[in-house]
């Protein structure tokens, strides 16, 4: 996978996330800004086209943009420090606003359902995160009902508000 393929999957990690709640929080597009910042996890991604992209992904596919990423993760093989940055990015958004949805932890867990990486290595790395376990389906129909499950649940904020973000300065 090129680097910057796997930046997006990174930036479209925190946008799902970000939006998955149905409120797009300051702390949030703060948290955003200082990935962007202080790391080079969005390095060469020119986010506001980024944003643009998903903001029109939104208009045209609604909830499946989340599917979609979690497709893409299903599908495509990372290594165990890109999943660990996944994770990282996920929950730096779920904790940006000092409150953690239920739809965050839904989110998260089926995230979590698409990586290998063992739960002991994230407890290494992340500490024991009580809302975080591995959920670890039978079959590709009990994963899609919990896809479905969740996509209906989700209530993605208002477009107009995801346009008025300014994540450059």
């Amino acid at each position: 996978m090129e680097p910057i393929e796997y930046k997006r999957i990174l930036f479209k990690t925190a946008f799902c996330v970000m939006a998955c709640d149905g409120h797009i929080d300051d702390r949030e597009i703060n948290e955003m800004k200082e990935i962007d910042k202080n790391t080079t996890y969005f390095k060469d991604v020119d986010l506001s086209d980024e944003l643009d992209f998903l903001v029109t992904q939104v208009k045209t596919e609604g909830k499946k943009i989340v599917k979609s990423l979690l497709n893409t993760l299903r599908v495509t093989k990372l290594s165990m420090v890109q999943e660990l940055l996944i994770l990282e990015v996920a929950l730096r958004m779920i904790n940006a606003d000092n409150k953690v949805e239920e739809n965050e932890i839904k989110f998260l867990n089926l995230l979590r359902s698409k990586l290998d990486v063992e739960n002991e290595i994230i407890r290494d790395r992340f500490g024991n995160i009580p809302y975080l376990t591995n959920m670890n389906y039978d079959n590709i129909e009990s994963e899609e009902k919990a896809h479905n499950d969740f996509t209906e649940s989700i209530n993605l904020p208002e477009i107009g508000k995801i346009e008025s973000i300014e994540l450059k300065n």
